[in-house]
C-alpha cells in the first residue's frame, strides 16, 4: 500500500510530523497497530544502515529513535487493550550498565516492551548493579535487561549477575544483554542467557522465552 511506503520514507526522512500524521490515519483507517510498528522498523532499520555506512551520523540515528518511540506511543493504548499472554506475566528491569551512558538503543527496546504489554522498569544509564537488584526484588521481575556498547559494560554486566546469583535471584529470572558489540562470549561473560544488538529480535527472544515458561 502507498501509504505504508509513505510511512517508511517518512522515518528514513526523519519527518516526524509527516511520521506521527501518517501513524494517526492508519490507526483511524484500522490498521493492525502490530503492522504499523512494523512498517515503523523498517524505516529504523534502514536509517541503521545507512549509519553504518556512515551515510548518516549519531544525530540522525537518535532522532530516528525518537521518531519510532513517539510514533509507537501513540499505539500503546490500542495495543494494551488487546488481551497479550505476556501482559500479566513479563516484568522487565532494564538499564545501561555502570560505566556507560548509550541509551538509543535502549529506549527504543523499551517501547518496543510496553507497547507489547510488558511492565517495563526502565532505570536509566550508568547503572550501579546493586540498583539492578533492587529493583528485581521489589518488583518481583523475571526478565532483567542489560544494556552498554562500550568494552567496560562487560563487567559492569558480570558484577550485576554475581550480586543477583549471591542474592538467590539469578535462577529466578532470564538475563539478556544488548548493543553493538555484544555478542556469544559477552554473553556467556556475563553470565547472560541470550544477546542481541538488535532491539526488535531482543523482543521475540523474551516473547520467546514467556511462551516456553522460560521467563
Amino acid at each position: 500500500m502507498a501509504i505504508e511506503q509513505d510511512l517508511v520514507n517518512a522515518v528514513i526522512d526523519l519527518d516526524e510530523n509527516k511520521s506521527y500524521g501518517l501513524v494517526k490515519k492508519m490507526v483511524d483507517d484500522g490498521a493492525d497497530p502490530n503492522k504499523i510498528i512494523e512498517i515503523l522498523k523498517k524505516g529504523v532499520e534502514e536509517i541503521g544502515e545507512r549509519f553504518s555506512r556512515k551515510e548518516y551520523f549519531l544525530t540522525e540515528l537518535v532522532m530516528a529513535g525518537e521518531i519510532f518511540q513517539q510514533s509507537a506511543k501513540l499505539l500503546e493504548p490500542i495495543l494494551k487493550s488487546m488481551e497479550k499472554a505476556s501482559k500479566s506475566t513479563g516484568t522487565v528491569v532494564i538499564g545501561t550498565v555502570k560505566g556507560d551512558v548509550h541509551d538509543i538503543g535502549k529506549n527504543i527496546f523499551v517501547t518496543l516492551l510496553q507497547v507489547g504489554g510488558y511492565e517495563v522498569y526502565d532505570l536509566g544509564v550508568d547503572i550501579e548493579p546493586i540498583k539492578f537488584l533492587e529493583k528485581v526484588k521489589e518488583k518481583n521481575a523475571n526478565i532483567v535487561a542489560y544494556s552498554g556498547l562500550l568494552t567496560v559494560a562487560l563487567d559492569s554486566m558480570k558484577e550485576t549477575t554475581e550480586l543477583l546469583k549471591t542474592n538467590g535471584l539469578r535462577d529466578k529470572v532470564k538475563i539478556i544483554i544488548g548493543g553493538l558489540p555484544v555478542d556469544e562470549m559477552w554473553m556467556k561473560e556475563a553470565g547472560a542467557d541470550a544477546f542481541t544488538d538488535n532491539a526488535f529480535e531482543g523482543v521475540k527472544i523474551i516473547n520467546e522465552w514467556l511462551k516456553s515458561g522460560g521467563g
